[in-house]
């Protein structure tokens, strides 16, 4: 063998290993990608499930939220009634107050002539015997 003979078929010996190594990448590429698409269809699963647990989820906040307000309801009439009580409550402790400072004010009025009433009744006979007497 010559060593131009001897060339090419080192030349294609080198070529043979780089295809040789090329197609080792290759197979652990494809290895790679299948392991990678795995987890790729796995994380997919996963959010399909998140996606439909979310869904769930909000539809029991929904439901939820349409549950407080139809009980919240009753308490804010009863909140309305009890200040409509508490208004007519005090508009009688008002009316009472009143009634009370009325009478004590006649009260006052009685008392103050149950004195000033023989006072002046004595003034007014002293004076009409001295002048028609």
């Amino acid at each position: 063998m010559t060593p131009e003979q001897h060339e090419p078929r080192d030349s294609a010996g080198q070529m043979d290993k780089r295809l040789d190594s090329f197609a080792e990448r290759i197979d652990k590429l494809e290895v790679k990608i299948s392991v990678a698409t795995k987890w790729l269809e796995r994380i997919e699963h996963r959010l399909e499930r998140m996606e439909e647990a979310r869904a769930e989820l909000l539809t029991a906040i929904t439901k939820l939220q349409t549950e407080l307000e139809l009980k919240r309801g009753p308490t804010e009439k009863e909140i309305i009634l009890q200040m409509l009580d508490n208004d007519k409550h005090d508009m009688q402790k008002l009316t009472d107050l009143i009634e009370g400072d009325k009478g004590r004010a006649q009260e006052r009025f009685l008392q103050i002539w149950a004195v000033l009433g023989p006072v002046i009744a004595s003034v007014l006979s002293s004076l009409f015997t001295r002048y028609f007497m």
